[in-house]
C-alpha cells in the first residue's frame, strides 16, 4: 500500500509540475502579446499568435493526464479535488494565452490605421493583470490558500484600472473622432487584460477548493 501511495504522490507531483510549466509559458505568452503593442513590434505579435497552438496542445495533454489519473487511480477526497482542479486550471491558463493572442492580433489590426491613440493606462493595467497571474501560479505551487484569497481580493484593483482606462480612451475618442477605430481596438486590449485578471482569480479559487474543499466564488 505504501508503494502505491508513493507512486501516486509522484504522479500528482508530475501533474503539478506540468501545470506550473504551462503557467510559466502562458504568462510569457500574455506578456509578449502586450509587449508587441507597447513596443510596436509586429514580428513579436506574429510569434505570439503562432506559438498559441503549442499551448493548446499542452492544455489537452494535461487534461488527458488528469483523466488518466481519475480512471486508473480512483482517487478520493483531497486527491480527487487536486486532479479536478488541475483540469480547470489548465483550461483557465489556455484561455489566458488566448487573451494574449487576441491582444497581438488586435495590435496588428491597429497597424492598418496609423492614427493610434495614446496607450494611457494600458501598460499599467497589463502589469497588474500579469502580476495577479504570477501570484495565482505561486499559490498553485505552494498550495497557499492565503495567497489565493489575496489574488481574488486584488482583482478589484484591476477592475478599477480597467474602468479608468476605458473612460480615458472614450474621452480621447470623443475629442478625436478620426481615431475612433483605433480607440475601439485599444478598449478591446484593455478588456483582454481585465479578463486575464479574472481568470487568474479563477485559478486561485481552484487552489482554495483543492486545499480546503470549499467551492466558493470570490471574483464577483
Amino acid at each position: 500500500m505504501t508503494g502505491t501511495r508513493d507512486r501516486f504522490d509522484r504522479e500528482l507531483a508530475h501533474l503539478q509540475g506540468r501545470i506550473l510549466e504551462m503557467g510559466s509559458q502562458v504568462h510569457a505568452a500574455a506578456a509578449r502579446g502586450l509587449q508587441s503593442l507597447v513596443e510596436d513590434n509586429a514580428d513579436l505579435a506574429r510569434e505570439v499568435i503562432a506559438a498559441d497552438e503549442e499551448l493548446n496542445r499542452l492544455r489537452y495533454d494535461i487534461e488527458g493526464e488528469c483523466y488518466h489519473l481519475l480512471v486508473t487511480e480512483q482517487p478520493v477526497a483531497g486527491d480527487m479535488r487536486v486532479i479536478v482542479s488541475g483540469i480547470i486550471i489548465a483550461s483557465e491558463l489556455e484561455r489566458i494565452a488566448d487573451h494574449g493572442k487576441k491582444i497581438a492580433r488586435t495590435y496588428l489590426r491597429m497597424l492598418e490605421d496609423p492614427r493610434m491613440v495614446p496607450l494611457g493606462d494600458i501598460p499599467r493595467l497589463g502589469e497588474m493583470a500579469l502580476g495577479l497571474l504570477d501570484r495565482a501560479l505561486r499559490s498553485v505551487a505552494h498550495r497557499d490558500v492565503v495567497q489565493a484569497r489575496a489574488v481574488c481580493l486584488a482583482d478589484d484593483e484591476v477592475d478599477a484600472l480597467y474602468k479608468q482606462a476605458f473612460n480615458l480612451t472614450i474621452s480621447y475618442m470623443l475629442e478625436n473622432p478620426r481615431q475612433i477605430a483605433s480607440g475601439a481596438h485599444l478598449i478591446g486590449v484593455a478588456h483582454e487584460l481585465e479578463r486575464i485578471g479574472d481568470r487568474a482569480t479563477n485559478v486561485a479559487e481552484r487552489v482554495i477548493y483543492a486545499v480546503t474543499g470549499d467551492l466558493i466564488e470570490l471574483n464577483v
